[in-house]
């Protein structure tokens, strides 16, 4: 056996048995001066990648593969120390070798897709790992892997499955079991969710990513007690962890607790000054404080949440034109555009009649469905339909361009300002025509409600069973479905309980809005959560109940602790305390009670 053989044999022997400084040092030292010899940069890499130098392994790889080019094994070993460096490009770039070499590696195959997911290129992935033919059944982290992809792809019950493989394979394996809860989080099985969060829980319960979120999902069910224990939880483990200090002080801002919202605003932002949503988060705690100054500060930071973009037409060229000011001379052309969804494009608009006065040359766009409806509202033929301008080269035409919501701060400065009645107006024709189809029913109290809303998560939260305003219906009561999307379930349901629910089947309540702004002037009374048709029914000025199920899924414009609004004087809102049937026997007794509902704030 050679001399250099022997030292090598002693360096691993001190590593093993002994010291593992003294061997570290020791082979860095021998390397240097062995630049070239195979055995001892072999070495060098294996110790340097036990003792966590990574950087050392990498050159020492790097060496070995200058003289074995085509090494798989060597490259394997590289790409994975690139990748825990987060070099996705040069790991990339050993796997395509690897695969030039041997196109069905498994690793190789699996982990290139990874990459790709790593890289948010998630089609490609879906690709990659697709070129595998089948996975290898002990490897949980390919199944996750590709639970992964088609999570990202939007295809939720395909993920669920690698999941759950994944975890049947290794119930230790964390990564898995926070994978599928969010993956049930975005199905609304909140409470599928909490169970496997509280299963990786007790498979560890330091692991920071487990502990938001479970917080999150109890945040999201209105456990506010229980989330913020486990943000604190994750918090003591990670001190200066942004999300989980911004998650905090949004959880504050939910529970209208202004004095610990701002403490974790303040350190969120310090580590953060670009989190928007906390920003928008904190700016509508203010609104509903009245705080109307500071509101204001923040709330375009709606406009700069990655997930609103890509709902606003010309946004890299409108936001360089939002203004603070609305010094705008005589002749300028004033575009405003609409954002959000339309029951907040509604809830703007309650400014139209200022601007519209302000202004001269002003054009607004908006959803196709009100553009007929602001014209005749507003009196002034200036609605477009969304994209008129925007989607064109006429935008350039325009001095100043802005958004909807972008205008309010400069005529809602204090509570008084938005002392205003109803600003929207039913067609009269179409009113008459429901008052006819409802002429039958004059001895009857005539009610309308409305129990979901069809929007993602949120509209979940927000919504209810037409089970639960069973009790409303009495024979002296007209109920009137101002429900829109399926509800074939919940007619079925009514019907199999001897009771009535009218429902002109005629009436497309999503896109006709004008019908159903008929329909709903010929109530006495809407029951209804928190939906598109509610935001009409207050601008109609048509006297309304609104329910909010869960604070997590409240906004601004509905306040449960003065249990009014601002934005509509016709809305009482009520916030369930105890249960949804407490709620209801409460909407019993006002409904007996007032035979004319005038909500006033």
């Amino acid at each position: 056996m050679s001399d250099l053989e022997n030292k090598l044999k002693r360096i691993i022997y001190t590593f093993n048995n002994v010291n593992t400084k003294t061997a570290y040092k020791d082979i860095k030292k021998l390397s240097e001066k062995h630049t070239k010899i195979m055995s001892v940069q072999n070495v060098l890499f294996q110790i340097a990648k036990k003792v966590g130098d990574i950087d050392t392994s990498i050159k020492a790889l790097e060496k070995i593969l200058y003289v074995e080019k085509n090494n798989t094994s060597y490259l394997t070993q590289l790409y994975k120390l690139l990748l825990e460096k987060g070099l996705l490009n040069e790991a990339l770039e050993k796997i395509n070798i690897i695969l030039e070499i041997d196109n069905k590696n498994y690793d190789a195959l699996r982990d290139k897709s990874y990459i790709y997911f790593l890289k948010n290129d998630y089609i490609e992935a879906k690709k990659c790992i697709e070129n595998i033919s089948s996975l290898k059944d002990k490897d949980y982290f390919g199944y996750n892997i590709i639970g992964l992809i088609y999570h990202k792809n939007n295809l939720f019950e395909k993920a669920k499955i690698y999941f759950n493989t994944a975890i049947k394979i290794n119930d230790r394996y964390v990564d898995s079991y926070n994978n599928l809860g969010t993956c049930l989080i975005e199905l609304e099985k909140l409470d599928e969710a909490k169970k496997i969060f509280n299963s990786a829980y007790k498979v560890d319960k330091k692991n920071v990513l487990t502990l938001i979120n479970l917080a999150n999902v109890l945040s999201l069910q209105d456990d506010i007690i229980g989330a913020i224990k486990y943000y604190n939880e994750a918090l003591n483990l990670d001190p200066n962890n942004q999300e989980i200090l911004s998650n905090l002080a949004i959880c504050y801002c939910r529970d209208n607790n202004e004095k610990e919202a701002k403490i974790f605003y303040d350190k969120a932002l310090k580590i953060n000054p670009y989190d928007y949503k906390l920003m928008y988060a904190y700016s509508t705690l203010q609104l509903k404080l009245n705080n109307f100054e500071q509101s204001w500060k923040l709330f375009d930071s709606r406009l700069l949440i990655e997930k609103n973009k890509d709902k606003l037409n010309y946004f890299d060229l409108v936001k360089n034109n939002l203004f603070d000011d609305l010094t705008i001379n005589q002749n300028d052309k004033l575009l405003v555009l609409r954002e959000q969804g339309i029951g907040e494009e509604v809830l703007f608009s309650s400014v139209y009649p200022e601007i519209i006065n302000r202004f001269e040359n002003i054009k607004i766009e908006a959803d196709k469905r009100l553009v007929s409806i602001f014209n005749r509202s507003f009196e002034k033929k200036i609605f477009v339909e969304d994209g008129y301008y925007s989607n064109s080269t006429s935008i350039s035409d325009f001095d100043k361009i802005t958004y909807a919501g972008s205008l309010i701060k400069f005529f809602r400065k204090n509570k008084d300002d938005f002392d205003y009645g109803h600003y929207l107006v039913a067609r009269k024709d179409i009113v008459y025509k429901f008052k006819e189809k409802l002429k039958n029913y004059q001895d009857k109290l005539k009610i309308g409600i409305s129990w979901k809303s069809v929007v993602n998560i949120y509209g979940s939260l927000k919504s209810l069973s037409i089970k639960d305003f069973e009790p409303l219906f009495k024979n002296n009561r007209l109920i009137i479905n101002l429900q829109y999307g399926d509800i074939e379930s919940d007619k079925t349901y009514i019907l199999e309980q001897n009771k009535n629910l009218k429902v002109f089947n005629d009436l497309d309540l999503f896109n006709d809005i004008e019908s159903c702004m008929g329909l709903l002037k010929n109530l006495d009374i809407f029951i209804t959560v928190s939906n598109s048709t509610a935001h009409f029914a207050g601008a109609l000025g048509v006297p309304t109940i609104l329910i909010c199920p869960k604070k997590s899924s409240t906004y601004y414009y509905w306040n449960t602790q003065t249990g009014s609004s601002i934005w509509y004087k016709n809305i009482k809102v009520l916030g369930i305390e105890k249960s949804i049937s407490d709620t209801i026997i409460l909407i019993n007794n006002i409904l007996e009670k007032d035979n004319e509902f005038k909500f006033t704030n």
